[in-house]
């Protein structure tokens, strides 16, 4: 018996129940306090009493350990896809698994519901209070399968932990938080904020975003390649987004953002202003221009930081008093702004070119309650009892009313 961990071993048995090597180890490191070499060393003595059957430490694959090495045999990825595994992997997953010592093979599907559990509770890595969102745990939930599946091919492992735990769902005050926290702005707000924006460089690039509800990384990348002004058209074929490294891609993000609009003729107008700008600004800045054929850049042609760009939208916002929102929370007020103009769920979808009509309704289903709220705050004082202030001395709180004899003679007759 080892008064640190408190059990009695004979041979590989711990009260009369089977004990692997690996389900020993991981005992004595989570429950045991035991190093790992400790832990090592103390379940050969148990498991391989009176055998000549060892593991040497080196032999010992913790998760941490396994998953920093999966992450550096990931060659060949897009620059954007490798910095999000890095992300997830660098400052989630080996922080959290490394600090509980669990080698790679002892791992168990209750392990993985307890790491979503944690990060949906408080899994911020920004110094900021709370967890992480539900479109967030999907990343990690991706990474970690991924993980477990080239251990699993690899014979590390039996089965994958990971493959079939579900990602704790928003409770309904997350939503309800969600809810109050969602900005949908109606035209006239919208405008208000393009006024704020008056004499920004931004505003062009906000008003076509507006317009067309595009992403951040759709709007940045933008090109005049994907302008035809003879046929009126503009199309969203190219994105410019940023993880650690500004990545330019030839591509959106799925093949439904993929798509082509009618050219308005208020952005037609804006769109030659600001080509109009550009060859001005070419001939002045000569060999220093950075001719890159985006369309909304810097005078001298340098493309707008996808993090200038959010971080200028909101700092504006501020300064001019105007209600504080994410960039990307303009996209959801073009689909509040249609909606106000009468367009259908489908129709919607189609112009914001969603992949799957369920995020279309998880926006119209936001819209409408927010909606319900403003006609509830509309109807306030519509109506009044005409010289009443609270309860007069005819009416009942409580039960009913007084019986007046006339009232019930004139119901009789």
């Amino acid at each position: 018996m080892d008064a640190r961990y408190g059990n009695t071993y004979k041979g590989n048995r711990c009260h009369g129940m089977r004990k692997t090597w690996a389900q020993t180890y991981y005992d004595m490191v989570r429950r045991g306090g035991f190093t790992c070499a400790e832990a090592v060393e103390k379940t050969n003595e148990v498991i391989g009493h009176g055998s000549k059957r060892t593991i040497p430490v080196s032999e010992i694959t913790l998760f941490s350990d396994y998953a920093l090495s999966w992450l550096e045999g990931k060659s060949g990825l897009e620059q954007s896809t490798w910095e999000n595994y890095e992300n997830v992997t660098k400052n989630h997953l080996i922080p959290y698994f490394k600090k509980k010592k669990m080698p790679i093979d002892t791992i168990r599907p209750k392990d993985i519901k307890e790491y979503y559990t944690y990060k949906s509770r408080d899994g911020r890595k920004d110094r900021k209070k709370g967890g992480l969102s539900h479109e967030t745990l999907k990343k990690h939930a991706s990474v970690l399968k991924l993980i477990f599946a080239e251990a699993l091919e690899l014979e590390e492992i039996k089965s994958n932990p990971a493959a079939n735990v579900s990602i704790p769902k928003p409770n309904v005050e997350d939503k309800r938080d969600m809810l109050e926290d969602a900005v949908f702005l109606s035209a006239e707000e919208a405008n208000r904020v393009l006024d704020g924006f008056s004499g920004d460089i931004l505003q062009p690039l906000i008003c076509v975003t507006l317009y067309y509800g595009l992403r951040r990384s759709e709007v940045l990348g933008l090109k005049w390649d994907a302008i035809d002004f003879e046929n009126d058209t503009l199309e969203i074929k190219h994105t410019v987004v940023k993880h650690k490294t500004i990545v330019a891609k030839d591509r959106t993000k799925s093949k439904s953002s993929r798509g082509t609009f009618t050219l308005l003729p208020e952005v037609k107008e804006i769109l030659l202003s600001l080509k109009e700008q550009q060859d001005a600004n070419k001939k002045l800045f000569g060999r220093e221009y950075e001719d890159s054929d985006y369309i909304f850049t810097w005078p001298d042609g340098r493309l707008f930081r996808p993090d200038y760009l959010t971080k200028r939208f909101q700092k504006v916002l501020e300064n001019k008093g105007l209600q504080q929102m994410t960039f990307h929370q303009l996209r959801h007020s073009c689909a509040s702004i249609l909606y106000d103009k009468g367009w259908n769920v489908k129709d919607i979808q189609e112009w914001l070119r969603h992949s799957k009509l369920e995020t279309t309704m998880n926006i119209y289903t936001h819209i409408s309650e927010q909606r319900k709220k403003i006609l509830a705050k509309d109807m306030q004082g519509t109506f009044r009892l005409c010289g009443v202030s609270g309860l007069n001395k005819n009416q009942h709180p409580v039960g009913r009313p007084k019986k007046n004899p006339e009232t019930e003679c004139l119901q009789a007759c």
